[in-house]
């Protein structure tokens, strides 16, 4: 049995409840007061419609949903328009003569010889003897035995020199990821080699990376200019500055997508909430007696205008703000949004969820 405490606290809520059903009548239609609606009927009352209209209490009847207004196909089309249109995207230009990288190399890595070794005269005699035959090799178009015989010459007496003349032997079989080794093995031994840079930023031209061949191109042009190294990397500068537009294109494009999917989100959320009859918020019902003695909770108060909104406020503007509208973007924020759009005291399930609370926070912030 409810204590004299209990039974005070309950009148009072339904005083409230009372004074704002006088205000607003047609909250009496909404799910949470159905059973003070139908408690009512069954003493005989008489409920307004929705309307505002009073008609004797009688059965519910179903009513056939209303047809979709005209306005909502208008944005679907809009949006399938606006969808194919960024699906249309200017095909990506590509160098006819970029080499894949997985065609870019041969089947064994090479030897590239110690580093730091002090070759004695007996090795210096093998490897300028190699020499010659690579280069007669070479002369003769028989690459695969050139490159054999600069191998013998690196691993008799290695420099950066040589390396950097096989990498040269690997660019003319096509084979530039070969080339970067030896480059790079080059730039061990000399860190100012010219020829090492510049087989570098071939090699790299060669698979289409053309930022890396511009700087290795340009680094070697800087201690050793020649017309020939200077026309690569010019063509290299100039992918480059079209990967720029490119990306900058593609950003441009991103971020226009995402403000059209915030508006739309947006838009969604305000005719979702000016659907709700701009109930501005249910306020708290005080609670009801509990069972048994058991006290009342003390009411779920409103939510600050969500759902609904209240008279002189302009959704868009609401939804317009970048963390609402950021917020909106998050499927889950979303779903929750729409939950309390349709119970209110859903709100306590997300109590302790802090993003949730700092959403609805916010909004209320901004309802004033």
């Amino acid at each position: 049995m409810a204590s004299p405490e209990d039974i005070e606290t309950a009148v009072k809520a339904l005083k409230k409840t009372v004074e704002v059903l006088k205000v607003n009548p047609a909250l009496l239609q909404t799910p949470q007061l159905a059973f003070f609606r139908e408690y009512l009927e069954s003493l005989g009352a008489t409920i307004p419609t929705k309307g505002g209209a009073s008609k004797p209490a009688e059965p519910a009847k179903e009513e056939a949903p209303p047809p979709p207004p005209q306005q909502q196909t208008e944005p679907v089309v809009e949006e399938v328009e606006s969808e194919e249109e960024e699906e249309k995207e200017e095909p990506e230009e590509v160098d006819p003569d970029v080499i894949p990288e997985a065609e870019g190399d041969i089947a064994t890595a090479q030897e590239l010889g110690e580093l730091g070794k002090e070759p004695d005269e007996a090795a210096m005699e093998a490897a300028d003897a190699a020499i010659r035959e690579a280069m007669a090799a070479m002369g003769e178009g028989n690459l695969e035995e050139a490159v054999a015989k600069f191998t013998t010459a690196v691993l008799a007496a290695p420099s950066a020199n040589l390396l950097a003349t096989r990498g040269n032997c690997y660019l003319k079989m096509k084979k530039p990821v070969a080339a970067i080794r030896d480059a790079l093995r080059a730039l061990e031994h000399n860190p100012d080699s010219a020829k090492a840079f510049k087989v570098k930023g071939k090699a790299h031209a060669m698979l289409g990376q053309w930022k890396d061949a511009a700087r290795s191109l340009g680094e070697g042009n800087t201690i050793d200019y020649d017309e020939d190294t200077y026309a690569i990397e010019k063509k290299a500068k100039g992918w480059v500055e079209k990967e720029v537009e490119r990306e900058r294109k593609r950003k441009e494009k991103e971020a226009k997508r995402q403000k059209k999917l915030r508006e739309k989100r947006a838009k969604e959320m305000a005719d979702a909430s000016a659907g709700m009859g701009g109930m501005g918020g249910m306020p708290g019902m005080g609670g009801m007696p509990g069972m048994g003695g058991m006290p009342g909770m003390g009411g779920m108060p409103g939510m600050g205008g969500m759902p609904g909104m209240p008279p002189g406020v302009d959704p868009s503007a609401l939804f317009s703000d970048p963390d609402i509208a950021a917020a909106m973007s998050n499927p889950k924020m979303m779903q929750v949004m729409m939950e309390m759009q349709q119970d209110p005291s859903a709100l306590m399930k997300y109590k302790d969820d802090p993003e949730v609370m700092r959403l609805v926070g916010k909004v209320s912030q901004m309802m004033g």
